[in-house]
Parts: structure tokens; C-alpha cells; sequence
């Protein structure tokens, strides 16, 4: 049908132009550039649709990631607080228990947690096989005070008639039971020192500041300035008086001072240039005239004297001796009192016999103390032939309290006196603010307590407990995640602590 026209339509104009037939060309191209599009997008939807709920996701863990890694420091932050100030936490937490957990300072986060203590284990000093005799008493005929009559531990044969006896059998150079310990000297340091203290800066508010060294004139402490003794070993020759409102602390350790031996280093007035510091708290040494006497005989509100227990590193051969010791006499006598004469054993046959001191030789040997520039004490007994006979030595620990004025004393450390007395008097009805306690163990060739006991006393070589082991437990205490941490730690008197263990989850 219709073989006109299909002829017709077949055939094309010659007069048609270029023009027109390229322009028929993309008109058969148009709507291509649409699919093309519509399967980029589709292609993009398939690729940036995941893309993006995977960002998302990303996004929304890392935000819970961060939260939590916020509340895990929030809670290991319990620890490090309670650790930052290690003294503190020891006594906090020595009256705990396994189960009864005290609370501690947290950290100021905006994530709110709770840290508590708990007390594990308690260890002690030392066992009871290196534990001495607490009280011994060597000059022949002298009687202990009826207060150590249901005391253990004490020499048995205190004031023993036969005066060499406690010498030649029952005493140690370490520390042993059931013996007398009779520590050799350590050495001490030649630089001649003022009885006038260092000034500490006006930033570290009143504090005065004593060094190690050799103390040849009397010093007086009476307050109102506290007063700090750094680390180390101090060498008297005459009396050191503690009265009026005298507030010491000697050497570094469980009982803070003024300052720190660190701050004391590098921060006092015109310190001196070389300080002597050692080891951790402090031994006084006492030879020719030297004593401690602490009266309340000057007015003042309160004394108060607090030795820190005296640790030395075991390699430090020629400290070593002073190891818990916080007081001792140079024992022994030059005749004639010449610095150039041998020194011997004081001698007083049926009244007292003490061999000389010994100390570190320039060899690391063990040789008469005078050898180290030390001069025995001269506070001994008077020779008891004279007629009339003499009155006795002043006492080497002498603790006088005739007024009101409370007192503390504390002494962790041994005090060995051996040729030199021990006297503790306390005026009638005047013990009741008193505390006096020489928790170390005391030797004396006399242990006087004339008068009124002290409210709180304590004589002897007692248990005494210098390292805590806690359980610190952090928690936060609200929102999720609950993030825990659980750590145990020791804790010394002295504030070294070590991390035993520690999780966290």
C-alpha cells in the first residue's frame, strides 16, 4: 500500500544542508547523557551511602571510646591522688581493715569517683629474733624504776654487782634477741658548724635549718620559729637544750618538718656548700660535754621534738652504723682528757666498764673513734673513793619538766648511752599533758624516772609496724560505662610505696 509515499520518504532532498543533518544526529543523541547521569548517581549511592553510615558509626564509637577512655583516667586518677601524698595515706588508712574501707580525697574531674583504702596486711620492723633487749641498765648496783617491773624484753641483769658482765656475755654488734645492742659509730663530716640556724625564704613561711656537721658550742632552741634537722649525722660537744616553745623535727621521714631536706639544699639562706646530707632521718652523736636536755623551764605555750627513724643505704658502709640509731655516745675515755692519747675502755672497777667507741677508719675498718675525730663523752661517773663523794655527771638524756607546758617527745630510733645517764623527772601532778616515747630501746649505765609518769609513755624495742599493704579502689560513680580501678599498693612510714599490682576495667 501506498507505494507513493513510501518512495516518497525514501528519498532524500539533495537541498537539504549539512547543517540541518547534524543537527538531526543529536537529536538522535539526546536523553544518552541522561542515562549516563542516572547510573553515576546510581553508582555514587551505592558507594557514599555506605561510606557515610560507616563515618557515622565511626564517629558514634569513637564519642563512646572517648567517654570511656575519659572515665578510665577519671578512675586511675583515684590512685594517683591517694598516692601523691604517700605519708598522708599512711596514716589514713593504718586503722582500716580487709572489709572496712576508708574514703579518700578524689580527683576534681567531671566525671564524679569514689577511692577508698583498705588496710591488707601490716608488716613490722623486724621479727622478734633481731628484736634486743628494749631497756638495760649497766652501772653496777643501779635499780631499774618499778615502772619496767611488768615490761618484757629488759635486761634481766641490770645493775648487775659484777660491772664487766654485760659486756663479756650478753652483748651485740647487730641487732639480736635477747642481747644488748652495741652499735659501732658512724662517721660524721669535720665541717665545723654555728649553733645558729639557717634562715629559710619568707615564700616557705618561719623555718630555721640545721645541717650535719660537727657542733662544738652549746645550742639553745626555744622557739617560736620551727625548727628542721636535715638528714644525716651530727656530732656535739656541748649540750643541745630544747625549751620554751621549741617545735623540732630531726631528719626526713613519717613526721614532716618545716621544710625538706631537698628544699632545705637549695633553697636556705647562704646554705652551706657542702651539706653533709645522708640517708633519711638522723643520729646525734655525743662526745665531751654533749647532751640533750629539754626542759619547760622557759615560758611557752608547748615543746615539742619529733626524731624521724634513721635509714641508710646498705652499701653506705661508713653510715651503716647509725641505722636506726637517733642518739649515742662516744664510749670509752682519753687519759687526761689529751685528743693525742690512746683511747681506752672506761674503767671504774665494782662501778661501771664500757669498751671505746669504734668507727669507720679511712680503710673502711672499724678503729678507735678518736681516730675519726671523735672524743669521748666526759659525762661519766665521778670516781666514787673521793671524799665526800662527788656529785654525779649530768645525765646525757636529761628531760626536766617542772611546769604545766605539754611536752611530746618522740624517738623511733635506739639511744645508746652506755657510760652516760638516762633521766626522765616530772614534777607532781604535772604528767598529764606529757607524751615521752623512746620506742627504739635504751641503753644507759642508769635509767632514772624520779617523779610523775608522762600520760603517754612508752620505753623499749616494741613491734613496730613501717609498711602498710592497701587495696585502693576507685569508682565512678555514675553514667556508663562503670570503670573500676582496683590496685594494691605499699605504703612505708617513711612514704617510699610501691605498686604491686593494678587493673583497671
Amino acid at each position: 500500500m501506498y507505494p507513493n509515499r513510501v518512495a516518497e520518504m525514501s528519498v532524500v532532498n539533495p537541498q537539504t544542508s549539512s547543517a540541518d543533518s547534524e543537527r538531526a544526529g543529536n537529536d538522535r543523541d539526546e536523553g544518552a547523557a541522561l542515562v549516563l547521569v542516572l547510573v553515576l548517581i546510581l553508582v555514587s549511592t551505592l558507594i557514599v551511602l555506605p561510606m557515610l553510615n560507616y563515618a557515622i558509626a565511626v564517629t558514634r564509637a569513637s564519642r563512646l571510646v572517648d567517654e570511656k577512655a575519659q572515665r578510665i583516667e577519671a578512675a586511675k586518677g583515684g590512685l594517683r591522688v591517694a598516692l601523691s601524698d604517700p605519708v598522708e595515706l599512711y596514716k589514713s588508712c593504718a586503722g582500716t581493715g580487709p572489709n572496712a574501707g576508708l574514703q579518700l580525697a578524689s580527683p576534681q574531674f567531671n566525671i564524679p569517683v569514689s577511692t577508698k583504702c583498705y588496710l591488707m596486711r601490716q608488716n613490722v620492723a623486724e621479727d622478734d629474733t633481731k628484736r634486743p633487749y628494749g631497756v638495760a641498765a649497766i652501772q653496777a648496783g643501779t635499780v631499774l624504776p618499778a615502772y619496767f617491773a611488768s615490761l618484757g624484753n629488759i635486761y634481766p641483769l641490770s645493775g648487775n654487782v659484777d660491772e664487766v658482765y654485760w659486756r663479756t656475755n650478753d652483748t651485740s654488734l647487730t641487732r639480736t634477741q635477747n642481747t644488748i645492742w652495741m652499735p659501732n659509730l658512724p662517721s660524721h663530716a669535720l665541717s665545723p658548724r654555728s649553733p645558729t640556724p639557717y634562715n629559710m625564704p619568707v615564700e616557705f613561711g618561719d623555718c630555721l635549718v640545721y645541717f650535719p656537721g660537727t657542733y662544738s658550742q652549746p645550742m639553745t632552741i626555744a622557739g617560736p620559729k620551727p625548727v628542721y634537722f636535715t638528714s644525716g649525722i651530727y656530732y656535739f660537744e656541748d649540750a643541745v637544750t630544747i625549751t620554751g616553745d621549741a617545735n623540732v623535727v630531726v631528719g626526713g621521714g613519717s613526721t614532716d618538718g618545716c621544710t625538706t631536706d631537698q628544699e632545705a639544699v637549695f633553697y636556705a639562706e647562704n646554705v652551706p656548700s657542702t651539706h653533709n646530707i645522708t640517708g633519711l632521718g638522723a643520729t646525734f652523736v655525743f662526745g665531751m660535754q654533749g647532751r640533750l636536755a629539754i626542759n619547760n623551764s622557759q615560758a611557752g605555750s608547748a615543746i615539742r621534738i619529733v626524731f624521724n627513724q634513721r635509714y641508710v643505704n646498705t652499701d653506705d658502709v661508713n653510715n651503716l652504723p647509725s641505722a636506726s640509731v637517733n642518739i649515742i655516745s662516744v664510749n670509752g675515755e682519753l687519759p687526761g682528757n689529751d685528743v693525742a692519747a690512746t683511747l681506752v675502755d672506761l674503767a671504774r672497777p665494782g662501778v661501771i666498764s664500757v669498751p671505746m667507741s669504734l668507727a669507720p677508719g679511712s680503710d673502711g675498718t672499724f678503729l678507735p673513734a678518736n681516730t675519726n675525730s671523735y672524743r669521748p663523752s666526759t659525762l661519766i661517773p665521778l670516781d666514787p673513793l673521793l671524799f665526800p663523794p662527788p656529785a654525779d655527771s649530768d645525765p646525757i638524756i636529761d628531760i626536766a619538766l617542772t611546769a604545766a607546758t605539754p611536752v611530746t617527745i618522740d624517738v623511733p630510733g635506739y639511744v645508746s648511752v652506755a657510760q652516760g645517764r638516762f633521766r626522765l623527772s616530772i614534777d607532781a601532778g604535772l604528767g598529764t599533758n606529757k607524751s615521752v616515747d623512746f620506742r627504739g630501746g635504751v641503753l644507759a649505765r642508769s635509767v632514772e624516772i624520779p617523779g610523775d609518769n608522762p600520760a603517754t609513755f612508752s620505753m623499749g624495742v616494741f613491734e613496730v609496724v613501717v609498711q602498710l599493704v592497701l587495696r585502693i579502689k576507685t569508682e565512678t560513680t555514675n553514667g556508663n560505662p562503670k570503670v573500676t580501678s582496683d590496685a594494691i599498693v605499699q605504703v612505708n612510714k617513711n612514704g617510699a610505696y610501691a605498686v604491686n599490682s593494678w587493673s583497671v576495667q
